[in-house]
């Protein structure tokens, strides 16, 4: 076999594995045998061959490929909905914000009846957030932990995924808060820097997820991996914002329509993070 043949099953194997079509332990064990046999030709490219990339168009619709094939998929986004409807009633919150388990009902008040504070219903409404605010960073964690795992080996274990996911809450709560803060401080500026903020870190669950990385090195990486595909973020956030406000406005279903396009949105950006990020460098030194 000559070493244009060898660097073609290279750039074809680098295709399949960003497809999804074969798993990352069949990519690095056939990766090491071509590239072995490259180097006893003498042909050990001087950098690695770059993958070939898919066009936004391709993702979108392997988003869907995968959303039908791994119906799955669409678990954690029910369960987060579910346990975020039952922390409301807890805290007395209704789905829309108001206040209803810890306010008087309309019309005059029972004599002796107590009445919450304001502050009693804004501490409660802050807890809900909160509460809320992480089931949803936690599920959203876990789907980009079932594509992982789909990606790389081929299956989706939910058990596997979830536990994974919980093994990362740490740095995966401590990125949401970084990412939270600056573009909460972008808006504050001028409304612009903060939104261009949200976008450069739209990766940052990806960075965690996907490659491990801390905290800050995931803001770090998410930044990198949008900047240089900036447009192509771009429109997906706002093909997303687009569609979620539009099944919104449906009565009744709407909400559950707009939470099950998130789940593909979360989707396609994970694949596009696989598609756009540069592989992490190995730490294993020969």
């Amino acid at each position: 076999m000559s070493a244009e043949e060898i660097r073609e099953k290279l750039r074809k194997l680098e295709k399949s594995f960003i497809e999804g079509r074969i798993s990352e332990e069949t990519y690095k064990e056939l990766k090491a045998k071509y590239e072995a046999e490259l180097a006893s030709l003498g042909g050990i490219p001087t950098k690695p061959i770059p993958p070939p990339s898919e066009g936004l168009g391709a993702l979108f619709s392997r988003a869907i490929d995968f959303c039908s094939s791994n119906p799955v998929i669409f678990i954690p986004p029910v369960l987060s909905g579910v346990v975020s409807a039952i922390i409301l009633m807890i805290f007395g919150v209704s789905a829309l914000g108001m206040f209803r388990g810890f306010r008087p009902p309309f019309g005059p008040t029972r004599p002796g009846a107590i009445v919450p504070s304001p502050w009693h219903l804004l501490i409660m409404s802050a807890l809900a957030l909160i509460a809320i605010r992480i089931i949803s960073l936690i599920f959203d964690g876990w789907m980009i932990a079932m594509v992982k795992q789909r990606i790389e080996q081929n299956f989706i274990d939910l058990s596997d995924s979830f536990s994974y996911t919980i093994s990362k809450l740490a740095p995966l709560l401590v990125a949401s808060i970084l990412v939270g803060i600056i573009v909460v401080v972008g808006l504050f500026l001028c409304v612009v820097p903060g939104l261009i903020a949200a976008i450069l870190l739209a990766l940052t669950l990806q960075a965690v997820i996907v490659d491990d990385y801390g905290a800050i090195e995931a803001l770090s990486i998410s930044y990198n991996v949008v900047k240089r595909n900036f447009f192509e973020v771009l429109i997906v956030i706002i093909v997303q914002f687009v569609v979620i406000f539009i099944l919104n406005m449906i009565r009744y279903v709407g909400p559950i329509l707009a939470m099950l396009a998130g789940a593909y949105f979360t989707v396609l950006l994970t694949l596009l993070y696989y598609s756009r990020r540069a592989p992490k460098p190995s730490t294993i030194t020969v």
